[in-house]
C-alpha cells in the first residue's frame, strides 16, 4: 500500500454518529470477518494474564476482547434498554448495522484497591490499555477504508452489569468503549460528526 493511500485512510475517517428515534431495517451490510481480523494486528507488548485465559471460551492471548452484535441483536438490546435509557445509544442501536462491544483486559491487582478504581494503575495495564486502542484504530480505519461509517462511543448504558451480563462479558474486563457501524444510506436518520 502507498503512504499516500493509507494517509487518505486516515484523513477520511472521522466520528459519524447515526442516530433514529425509530430502528431502520438492516442494510444486510455486515462487518466482515476480514474488518475484525485487522484489528487483530495491533501490536501487544505482553499476553493477557492467565485469570482472563480460565473458564472462558475466548482464549486468545490478545489483551483485548471484541463482542460484536449484527443488526438483529442491536435493534433488541435497544428494545431491553429503551425504558431505562434515553441516551444517543439507544438512537445508535436503532441504526447500526453493527456493534461491537470493545474490552481490554487488566491484570488482577496486587493491591488493595482504592473504591473506585477499576484497575491497577501498573505499567503493565497501561500496555493493555494501549494494544486495545491500537485494535480500535484498526478496526475503525478498516471500517472507513470499507466505506462503513463508524462511532466510537464510551459506551454509557452499555457499562453497565446488566449489559455485560447480557452479552456474556466476564466482570473482570473493562469496557473501553462501544463501536457503531452504520451503512452510507441511513434513510431518515441524523448524521452528528
Amino acid at each position: 500500500m502507498s503512504s499516500e493511500l493509507f494517509a487518505r485512510i486516515v484523513h477520511e475517517r472521522c466520528t459519524e454518529k447515526v442516530l433514529s428515534e425509530e430502528p431502520l431495517p438492516a442494510s444486510g451490510q455486515t462487518l466482515a470477518d476480514e474488518i475484525l481480523e485487522l484489528a487483530a494486528w495491533a501490536p501487544f507488548h505482553r499476553p493477557a494474564h492467565d485469570v482472563h485465559l480460565q473458564d472462558s471460551e475466548l482464549t486468545a492471548l490478545m489483551p483485548w476482547r471484541f463482542y460484536v452484535l449484527d443488526a438483529s441483536s442491536c435493534r433488541k438490546l435497544r428494545e431491553e434498554l429503551l425504558e431505562k435509557d434515553s441516551s444517543n445509544v439507544i438512537k445508535m442501536l436503532a441504526t447500526a448495522d453493527c456493534m461491537v462491544q470493545v474490552t481490554w483486559l487488566p491484570n488482577p491487582p496486587q493491591v488493595e484497591l482504592p473504591e473506585k478504581s477499576l484497575f491497577e494503575a501498573t505499567l503493565e495495564n497501561m500496555e493493555h490499555l494501549a494494544a486495545a486502542s491500537a485494535a480500535v484504530q484498526n478496526l475503525l480505519l478498516a471500517a472507513t477504508a470499507n466505506g462503513i461509517r463508524n462511532y466510537w462511543s464510551s459506551g454509557g448504558v452499555l457499562r453497565s452489569p446488566e449489559v455485560f451480563k447480557r452479552l456474556g462479558i466476564p466482570t473482570q474486563e473493562i469496557l473501553l468503549g462501544a463501536l457503531f457501524f452504520s451503512p452510507q444510506d441511513v434513510q431518515s436518520a441524523t448524521i452528528a460528526t
